[in-house]
């Protein structure tokens, strides 16, 4: 069985943000979290990269929201 690509835009869920003081301080806990992955392990990389992904997408949407955008 093959399996296509597919990239982390594929996903486009909307997340549902926190405050931004939340969303910093989780986005924070990751970079934590994600300092110590192995570069030459390729699974570490994928959950490193969706996890920083959508903390991201978070903090964007959160700043957008305080913002009054996308209403």
């Amino acid at each position: 069985m093959t399996t296509g690509t597919v990239t982390l835009g594929a996903y486009d869920g909307d997340p549902i943000p926190l405050d931004v003081a939340a969303e910093l301080t989780m986005a924070a806990r990751v970079l934590d979290e994600t300092a110590a992955a192995d570069i030459h392990d390729t699974a570490d990389m994928i959950r490193s990269a969706v996890a920083l992904r959508m903390r991201l997408r978070g903090l964007a949407a959160a700043m957008e929201a305080e913002r009054g955008e996308g209403q």
